[in-house]
């Protein structure tokens, strides 16, 4: 018997090797809409020039193009037609005057080393300003190293400029060429990114069974919500419009994104409530038709997202209303396990919570689909669940400049650390320069550029982008020199032309795969132009080592700021955001959310405590990155990061239950618990950013059981009875009558 065993292990070892092989297959040649979309735009953008300039016979014209266009590209933030035209724009003006000085003084050693320090310290510096600025100075500094590493004359940095608006213009064409035949495509796609997100974060949380509430793959979700959230608060929520004759789309799409905010609020409370359930009683939620109902209202959502995105889509196949009838039978299963209950209050509480919270999801999705289903103009009514339109702050030209000096001045310190990410980064480009000129390295260039896309301000990012770029380079430079092994102009361009989609398909994936077609690329470019120079794929490659190797020493020894310094302030800002969310969630209840302002106090909190955790577990994981040595009291902070979660999530689970009445007494009683949580968090967050032991208030858990006997008088009575289920099954004011009831209703967004 052990003889078979040898063959067992090999065949085993065997199906490993060729699953991996399908995993890394699939994930290199299948590819989602956003992907392809971008793989076809880039490709467009950056092949043309070189196809023109072959054609032409001036292929180094063509390639200068080709730069022009690609690093306009990159500077692309997204979003919004006009941010993404300012940043594009703004990369094209100051890439063309980069070109035509670095042009110019890249023939001067000296020169050229003090300019590439000013160049990317000055660059890295302007990232203050946001993500921008930040797109656009890395655009900026890219075109320096690469035209320095190529100078020339006069006449020839004026052909360059020539050539740069030409190829800057193409790639802002394309980019932009749909912006006036769908100008809300933009917030369209913001919106049901949303949605997305929210569908996959339900998704995850769903299988309490497995206990995924504070796994990591969930963790991820919520970052990705929280990004999609506030790129909607970006484009839809802060340039609304509130013109009675403006368009609807825009009011609907803000409608859109508003009741998106309350499902958060509804999935983060119900995640919260299904791990209280399932640790008392889990045979209420572990039933399969419990989880096959979240499951079903997630890809309810997945079908709305892309509604949203393209209007063309109905809803002819979603059929909601089974869906609300579904939940509206869990809702019902619930409440009916309520009174064998009644000895335990907690079980009771919660399951009574779930109850109401799957309520809740039912009308939020009658609302999406009203929504969706309207075809007039939406009045956006002030409640106090929708956000205040903010007066625009008129200022002078002169204070916003002085407060943008004053932005600036203030990180020129070694405190800041983009100061010192900007400081690192000139130096080690301009050794790189320097290395480069006065040792004549064949394409010396690459040596700073990779220093440029590898380093980042912490040492793990820096680590893991270095090691990603040098091991992507290494593989396509050798699929580079397989491939102009081809002699065939034709197939070598049809060639270039796939591998530059596979490149760009993968810009925003898989870093490794775009670092690989991207070195394949430039093999295949170069080798248009001077065939049979096999060789330049061996000079990349040692070149790319050289500066990965440059760039991960400078993230190591150069003045780093390890996360264990950061993340003790980071954590106290984590808490105090908590303790903001939870003082605000507990005025709400003390006056049931009457007072104005009130409701829309509770949603800022939300958003901030919620940022502040995600930035939290995010420092977290760059620590974990880090060098052992570094990575000091981890799991203390590990604790720490883990249960201000669970405190946002809890103040989030009550947010969603603010009580309609209650008594003077409860009122009182409220106020002094709201007293020492706020007390005995303000402690915590003072010690945590000082690191020093916590004092514990010995009246804390006094107030604690007035509180509780508080909500026991509140919510203890008979539990409500439930509508009727047919009554359930049907949106709120529908009728045979109403086009939007039935599940076969157009969608005209």
């Amino acid at each position: 018997m052990t003889n078979y065993l040898p063959f067992s292990s090999m065949q085993r070892q065997a199906r490993q090797a060729w699953n991996a092989s399908l995993q890394h297959m699939r994930a290199t040649f299948i590819f989602d809409k956003a992907a392809l979309q971008n793989g076809i735009r880039m490709s467009v953008i950056n092949i043309t020039p070189i196809i023109i300039g072959a054609i032409t016979g001036h292929l180094s014209l063509g390639i200068m193009a080709f730069l022009s266009a690609l690093y306009v590209a990159l500077a692309d933030v997204g979003g919004a037609y006009r941010d993404r035209a300012l940043a594009m724009g703004s990369a094209a003006v100051f890439m063309t005057i980069t070109a035509f000085i670095a042009t110019i003084v890249g023939a001067n050693p000296w020169l050229v080393t003090l300019l590439m320090f000013v160049w990317a310290f000055g660059g890295s510096m302007l990232g203050v300003y946001g993500n921008l600025t930040s797109k656009v100075s890395f655009s900026v500094i890219g075109i320096f190293i690469l035209l320095m590493g190529q100078p020339s004359g006069l006449a020839d940095a004026w052909l360059r400029v020539l050539v740069f608006i030409v190829g800057s213009a193409w790639s802002l064409g394309v980019s932009l060429w749909l912006w006036p035949l769908r100008p809300f495509q933009p917030p369209r796609q913001a919106v049901g990114d949303y949605y997305l997100a929210l569908s996959n974060l339900l998704r995850k949380v769903c299988h309490v069974q497995i206990n995924q509430h504070w796994s990591m793959v969930v963790k991820a979700e919520r970052t990705r919500l929280l990004e999609a959230r506030t790129k909607v608060h970006q484009i839809v929520v802060a340039r609304r419009t509130q013109r009675a004759d403006a368009n609807p789309i825009p009011q609907r799409l803000l409608m859109l994104s508003l009741q998106a905010d309350k499902l958060v609020e509804t999935i983060i409370a119900l995640a919260e409530e299904l791990r209280l359930v399932s640790e008392q009683h889990s045979s209420l939620v572990e039933r399969p038709e419990f989880t096959q109902t979240l499951e079903a209202c997630s890809t309810l959502l997945d079908k709305l997202a892309h509604t949203i995105i393209d209007e063309q889509q109905k809803l002819q196949d979603t059929n909601p209303e089974k869906l609300l009838v579904a939940l509206a039978t869990q809702e019902q299963a619930l409440r009916e396990a309520l009174p064998t209950l009644l000895n335990d209050y907690q079980a009771l509480i919660n399951t009574r919570n779930l109850a109401n919270l799957l309520k809740r999801m039912a009308r939020l999705i009658r609302e999406v689909q009203g929504t969706l289903t309207q075809t007039g103009h939406i009045e956006l009514h002030r409640d106090a669940n929708t956000p205040q339109e903010a007066h625009p702050h008129l200022c002078s030209w002169k204070a916003s400049v002085h407060e943008k000096y004053t932005l600036f001045r203030a990180n020129l310190t070694p405190h800041s650390l983009t100061f010192r990410h900007a400081l690192r980064l000139g130096t080690i480009s301009a050794l790189a320069v320097a290395i480069a000129k006065f040792l004549h390295i064949p394409y010396g260039y690459w040596i700073a550029l990779t220093i440029l896309f590898i380093l980042k301000p912490d040492y793990g990012s820096t680590r893991e982008r270095g090691f990603q770029r040098m091991g992507g380079t290494v593989l396509g430079g050798i699929l580079g020199i397989a491939l102009t092994t081809m002699h065939n102009p034709v197939l070598l361009m049809l060639a270039l032309a796939a591998v530059a989609f596979f490149c760009f398909a993968h810009q925003n994936g898989n870093h490794v795969l775009f670092i690989q077609f991207l070195t394949i690329l430039v093999v295949v470019m170069i080798d248009l132009g001077t065939p049979n120079d096999w060789p330049v794929a061996l000079i990349r490659i040692g070149n790319t080592l050289l500066g990965g190797g440059m760039g991960i020493l400078a993230g190591y020894l150069f003045w780093p700021q390890w996360e264990r310094e950061r993340i003790p302030e980071q954590l106290g800002r984590t808490i105090a955001a908590n303790r903001a969310y939870i003082a605000s969630v507990l005025a709400a209840y003390i006056t049931h959310g009457e007072k104005k302002g009130e409701r829309e106090a509770v949603r800022q909190a939300s958003m901030a405590a919620h940022l502040e955790n995600v930035n939290a577990a995010a420092a977290l994981q760059r620590m974990l990155s880090e060098p052992k040595t570094h990575q000091e009291d981890v799991e203390l902070f590990y604790t720490l990061v883990s249960y201000n979660q669970r405190v946002c999530d809890s103040a989030t689970a009550l947010a969603v239950q603010i009580p309609s009445k209650q008594t003077q007494q409860q009122a009182e009683q409220l106020k002094r618990f709201a007293s020492q949580i706020g007390w005995i968090l303000r402690d915590v967050e003072t010690a945590t950013r000082n690191a020093r032991p916590a004092l514990v208030d010995p009246t804390l858990k006094e107030s604690l059981h007035d509180v509780l006997v508080s909500l026991q008088q509140l919510t203890a009575a008979t539990p409500e009875q439930p509508y009727p289920l047919d009554q359930r099954a049907q949106p709120e004011g529908a009728d045979a009558a109403n086009p939007h009831s039935g599940a076969s209703a157009h969608i005209y967004i």
